[in-house]
């Protein structure tokens, strides 16, 4: 219970920090309103799954570092 109150107040902060900038400057990305460029990866199940295929669902992409 303790750790997992934990993890949600950690979450909370790193949003909350996350959404503001220092500067009081918005940052312009070039991708914005483009369509993300189409990958395929193997999913746990062994099979094949392609950004594509997704279009209208939504899709949480996370990146762990490990080292």
């Amino acid at each position: 219970m303790r750790r997992t109150r934990f993890f949600l107040n950690i979450t909370a902060l790193c949003m909350l920090t996350g959404c503001s900038t220092k500067s009081g400057h918005q940052r312009v990305s070039n991708l914005e309103n483009k369509p993300a460029p189409d990958f395929e990866l193997t999913a746990l199940d062994g099979g094949r799954v392609k950004l594509s295929e997704l279009r209208g669902k939504p899709v949480l992409l996370a990146f762990f570092a490990y080292g």
